[in-house]
């Protein structure tokens, strides 16, 4: 008997038909069985968990088909200490059952960070330093050095603080760095249509720092350009090296600095002639 005549007979037609049905059987029991075990079609919505502290978390009854796990916190002054500043996945989201429930919370304190050793960088480098350890650059104090534009001295609330000393980040650093010998009188640069970052740049290279600063138009410090400055950039005047320069910032999406600068070039032009 050969293949053909085998596959036509009733014995292999009965075998046949009694293996797909088993192989149905089984793959439908696989289903329901995953269905199950995944929960297939069903999800909770994730309630808001924000502004809440974790034995406020604890009382919830909302939280009982998820597991909540903490992963990270960040110090932020304007917010509650101790309580959740950010939830993933967001509130409202649907879910399925068990899915963690992953928050940031507010720290109780501020990281802390070493001091830097900054004596010998340039200002440049320096600046550069602190912003990498998360503190802020204070008070320039310049004085009469042959080391010029060098920091000759680095300081914390007016006294001088050692590198490797514990500070909380954000914490002001004052530092002194040389200038070259002479009147000891500069003129203040032009910083109108300038960004924060080019204008302070500016203003170390000719000796002065950034006093008060006002931002308008809910500019923001990495985007605002200088609207307007005080010391102005007057030629005929000279200041103190180290003075501050206060300065007004503006949403450049906002405000057209082109044409606002054009039209200061057109009065210096006419204050020129007259």
């Amino acid at each position: 008997m050969n293949f053909i005549e085998f596959i036509k007979t009733k014995v292999f037609v009965r075998h046949f038909i009694l293996s797909v049905v088993i192989s149905a059987l089984l793959i439908s029991v696989i289903l329901i069985l995953l269905k199950g075990y995944t929960h297939h079609g069903e999800s909770y919505k994730v309630p808001s968990l924000l502004g809440l502290t974790p034995e406020q978390i604890q009382e919830l009854t909302t939280i009982d088909n998820f597991e909540v796990q903490i992963i990270d916190s960040v110090f932020d002054s304007r917010q509650k200490k101790g309580t959740v500043i950010i939830q993933e996945p967001a509130p409202g989201s649907m879910v399925k059952k068990d899915r963690k429930i992953y928050l940031t919370m507010v720290a109780l304190m501020p990281e802390q960070v070493n001091m830097p050793n900054l004596v010998d960088l340039t200002l440049r480098q320096a600046k550069a330093t602190i912003e990498t350890y998360g503190l802020r650059l204070g008070q320039v104090n310049y004085v009469p050095d042959i080391a010029a534009n060098a920091v000759l001295g680095q300081y914390y609330k007016g006294k001088p603080i050692e590198p490797g000393h514990e500070l909380l980040k954000k914490s002001i650093i004052d530092l002194k760095v040389g200038k070259e010998t002479g009147s000891g009188q500069y003129q203040v640069p032009f910083l109108i249509g300038k960004t924060r970052t080019e204008a302070e740049l500016l203003l170390h290279r000719y000796y002065f720092v950034i006093g008060d600063e006002t931002f308008e138009d809910g500019a923001v410090a990495e985007t605002a350009k200088v609207y307007s400055q005080s010391p102005s950039a007057d030629q005929n005047e000279f200041y103190t090296a180290g003075q501050p320069v206060n300065l007004v910032y503006r949403d450049p999406d906002k405000f057209n600095f082109e044409e606002y600068l054009e039209q200061l070039n057109a009065l210096d032009e006419s204050q020129d002639i007259e």
